[in-house]
């Protein structure tokens, strides 16, 4: 009888320590977002872009490390375009987005990111109305970001140097998901055009619209 009891405690014990690894693994890297309305400005001027301003916005996720459902996701970059009939701020119900995927990965890697993303970032998402793949480059140097996915977006942002750079009260929006460290930042160049949405943006000049800190999933 003891033995059995010894041995049923190993089995609970081994179960315990599998479910919370389980639970514990996460996939980390790099967040940007950037918006189509400023997230840091006076009043004035977001009273201004509100209602007619901030319907779209993409989201960049490059992840460090991490798997999903036994697939690696190391070194992967993966875009979301997001369009919706209001503002994001507000507009949950009507988002569309266009999923992008770097064509150097593999049909299991592109599998796996659309069901990691569908599964986790639902809410921000929306109904994805296509995946497509193509080349995606990501490059940091310093507080500086490009994001390249083939001919349809270019997006070049600078974050402010540190968080305590800006005045809280005029930050008007919350990043679209849950992230570590976020810090506001400039776009410089920002441009869109696909024809899997029916929007397009080209920003002339710089726009305090953009979101950069780390993510865990």
């Amino acid at each position: 009888m003891k033995s059995i009891f010894v041995l049923t405690t190993l089995v609970l014990t081994f179960v315990a320590g599998f479910a919370f690894a389980t639970e514990t693994a996460t996939i980390q890297g790099e967040y940007i977002e950037a918006r189509s309305a400023s997230v840091y400005v006076g009043a004035c001027h977001f009273g201004a872009e509100y209602v007619e301003g901030g319907r779209e916005a993409t989201a960049v996720w490059n992840i460090h490390k991490g798997n999903w459902k036994g697939v690696s996701l190391d070194g992967l970059t993966v875009v979301a375009v997001i369009s919706a009939k209001s503002n994001l701020a507000t507009d949950t119900e009507t988002r569309k987005t266009v999923l992008y995927v770097d064509v150097k990965t593999t049909s299991e890697q592109r599998a796996a990111l659309k069901d990691l993303l569908t599964t986790k970032r639902a809410d921000v998402l929306g109904e994805i109305v296509s995946t497509q793949t193509a080349p995606i480059k990501f490059t940091q140097k310093g507080t500086k970001y490009d994001v390249t996915v083939g001919e349809v977006l270019a997006l070049c942002a600078n974050r402010y140097p540190c968080a305590n750079c800006t005045q809280p009260h005029q930050i008007w929006y919350k990043p679209l998901t849950t992230i570590q460290d976020a810090i506001v930042g400039k776009s410089e160049v920002y441009r869109y055009k696909d024809s899997h949405l029916p929007v397009t943006w080209q920003q002339s000049g710089t726009a305090n619209n953009v979101f950069v800190g780390t993510f865990s999933m």
